[in-house]
């Protein structure tokens, strides 16, 4: 069994839980459980810990270039192939402030056909806003399910943070 470290970060969202190995995070979540800065994966913990800080910090999609430079380094080896390929499909091509559909993200991950599958990957996410579901909508323009704290009232808090606008159906403004 892998060793495994991990902090508490508080946000302006709650406390999240960072979780590290020695080949980088396995886990950030929305979290009250126990964390033990043991030393192992202290490395990944500063550069999550840096990233969020980042993230919050900032107020446009200008700032996206240095929180994308600044990504901390996902210990896969938890997740299937079909999961990493998505998942790194999103960090790679959907950018702070912007937003892609379900099909859209199983295209970029050259799983034609999985949109569904690709819903279920992002609702099993283990390291929310770095791997940022909260940016796959649904193709009619709502936001659709978020499975962190209160669901889709805080997916629509983040993406406000990252300046998208919405009308007055709820329904995003592309």
């Amino acid at each position: 069994m892998t060793e495994l470290g991990s902090r508490a970060v508080e946000t302006p969202l709650g406390r999240v839980v960072l979780v590290a190995s020695d080949e980088g995070l396995t886990k950030l979540q929305y979290s009250d459980g126990r964390v033990d800065d043991n030393g192992v994966g202290r490395s990944h913990l500063n550069a999550g810990e840096a990233w969020l800080s980042a993230y919050f910090e900032a107020d446009s999609t200008a700032e996206s270039a240095t929180i994308a430079a600044n990504q901390p380094t996902l210990d896969l080896s938890n997740l299937s192939e079909f999961a990493s390929d998505v998942s790194l499909a999103l960090v790679r091509e959907v950018p702070f402030g912007e937003v892609f559909s379900y099909l859209e993200l199983a295209i970029a991950a050259h799983r034609l056909g999985a949109s569904r599958a690709v819903g279920r990957v992002m609702a099993n996410n283990p390291w929310t806003l770095l791997v940022p579901c909260h940016r796959v909508v649904r193709s009619d323009g709502f936001i659709g399910n978020y499975s962190a704290l209160n669901g889709s009232e805080t997916k629509r808090w983040l993406l406000s943070h990252e300046g998208r606008k919405f009308d007055s159906a709820g329904c995003l403004i592309r």
